[in-house]
């Protein structure tokens, strides 16, 4: 905890403003599994911790001089919202002061218009920024790879058929992200 605030202080004094704020993974998952996580706070209190250290606060109370416009952001992702589906997670972010989202990739555009006029009709503010993630994919295997290992990633089967086919896989998908754009 102590390490992010000074993190948080370092970066702003070196004109760092945005910070894309995630909980992590496990670290035994990755190469080196011996290292221990630390999970002393999750991305909601760092974003509070951020958004208090830009108005001049530790989370001790303790008052930091020279207040400075800090941008905490969280991670979303789209889903094709079912009648009855509410963004609380989104919601509780922003309460927490996320000031933007970074979305999974979402290469629906149909999915994507209905969850961001969900997002809209639940609360979330229209100026609040969504950054969503749309890439322009190697290859048919890539985007195969990417469905199955990134979890909460929409590409289409018709779009992953659409690279098969095509002569120049790499140039396909920046056709297709260029489309999405």
């Amino acid at each position: 905890r102590i390490a992010l605030q000074g993190a948080v202080i370092g970066s702003a004094a070196l004109g760092v403003r945005a910070f894309l704020c995630l909980t992590g993974d496990d670290p035994k998952t990755g190469d080196q599994p011996e290292t221990k996580g630390v999970f002393d706070i999750g991305s909601a209190d760092l974003m509070a911790t951020i958004r208090d250290i830009g108005a001049g606060k530790l989370p001790s109370g303790r008052d930091v001089a020279g207040a400075v416009e800090l941008y905490p952001g969280c991670a979303d992702m789209p889903i094709d919202p079912k009648p009855d589906w509410q963004p609380k997670a989104l919601l509780d972010k922003i309460q927490n002061g996320a000031r933007f989202a970074q979305t999974q990739f979402c290469m629906d555009a149909d999915i994507l218009r209905r969850y961001v006029a969900r997002l809209h009709d639940c609360g979330v503010p229209k100026d609040f920024p969504l950054l969503i993630g749309i890439a322009p994919l190697a290859s048919a295997k890539s985007a195969r790879w990417i469905v199955d290992n990134l979890f909460g990633s929409i590409i289409p089967a018709s779009m992953i058929e659409r690279l098969d086919a095509a002569s120049d896989q790499r140039a396909e998908g920046r056709a297709i992200a260029l489309e999405l754009i």
